[in-house]
């Protein structure tokens, strides 16, 4: 089954499964994607030309550094002398598009970048907590997916229970811990409704306490649309008569695990058409 064959929202099949490798061992761990992934949806283009180059630069650069820095490519590629690689590896492939010197790939010269512009603005578009009364722990495989990727070293420095992902410990991840200077609150749609995170009343809710609390505008957002669930827009209507979103939060594949029965698309004129008037 080609890729325009299969239906909207329908996972691939097992024998496409088989022909693929699992990114997390088979791709070039990289500070940037050097090759689309698929994440079960679809099945993922091979790896362009262009790629290729930009992957084969990126480690020469890579072996280049490590050894006059003393130290291991994959470390070097963590830096952000290694992200400085990775952007001078694309501007060389695909033209000036990262403005990036090649002096930054010397580790102290990054150094000083990253101070120049520690006060930017910093907007993270999307972010989620869960409500206190959840209680679905299969969440908890994010945390596990994490530590066995390699994703976080430091994954296990607070509980490996659900409190890690409920507000006090988001709120501290998000504006302690790091840089960022506003938040889009988000949700999602499950067809299980013991697994919907949020509901759009209890996003706007935390909006507002984050805000009261902070005496500026550090949280935005958004309200979540179900299209095809009963009533849907309903909902709509009422959160832009009472919440009055900043934005919209959509899922085309309905339940983010999937499969499921609220599956749509954006051009079903029936459907949705009437959402964007």
């Amino acid at each position: 089954m080609t890729e325009k064959q299969r239906p909207f929202g329908v996972s691939m099949t097992e024998r496409e499964m088989e022909e693929c490798l699992p990114a997390d061992e088979a791709a070039f761990r990289s500070p940037v994607p050097t090759q689309i992934v698929s994440n079960g949806e679809y099945n993922p283009l091979p790896q362009t030309a262009k790629q290729k180059q930009v992957e084969s630069l990126i480690k020469e650069t890579a072996d280049k550094q490590a050894k006059l820095h003393n130290t291991t490519r994959r470390k070097f590629l963590a830096s952000t002398s290694g992200m400085a690689a990775a952007f001078l590896a694309m501007n060389k492939i695909h033209g000036p598009l990262f403005d990036v010197n090649a002096a930054e790939l010397n580790p102290d010269a990054a150094g000083d970048r990253r101070a120049t512009y520690k006060g930017q603005f910093i907007f993270d578009d999307q972010t989620h907590f869960i409500r206190d009364d959840f209680k679905e722990e299969g969440l908890l495989g994010l945390t596990k997916w994490a530590e066995g990727a390699g994703v976080n070293p430091n994954i296990n420095s607070v509980p490996t229970n659900l409190s890690r992902y409920k507000m006090d410990n988001y709120l501290k991840e998000i504006f302690l811990d790091s840089d960022t200077t506003i938040a889009l609150l988000s949700g999602a749609p499950f067809d299980d409704p013991n697994w919907w995170l949020l509901s759009n009343d209890a996003i706007q809710n935390a909006c507002r306490a984050v805000n009261k609390m902070a005496g500026s505008v550090r949280m935005l957002g958004h309200s979540v649309i179900t299209p095809k669930y009963p009533n849907w827009m309903d909902e709509v209507d009422r959160a832009i008569e009472e919440l009055k979103p900043v934005s919209w939060k959509s899922y085309t594949i309905g339940d983010p695990f999937g499969p499921s029965k609220y599956a749509w698309r954006l051009d079903d004129e029936k459907l949705m058409y009437p959402f964007y008037e």
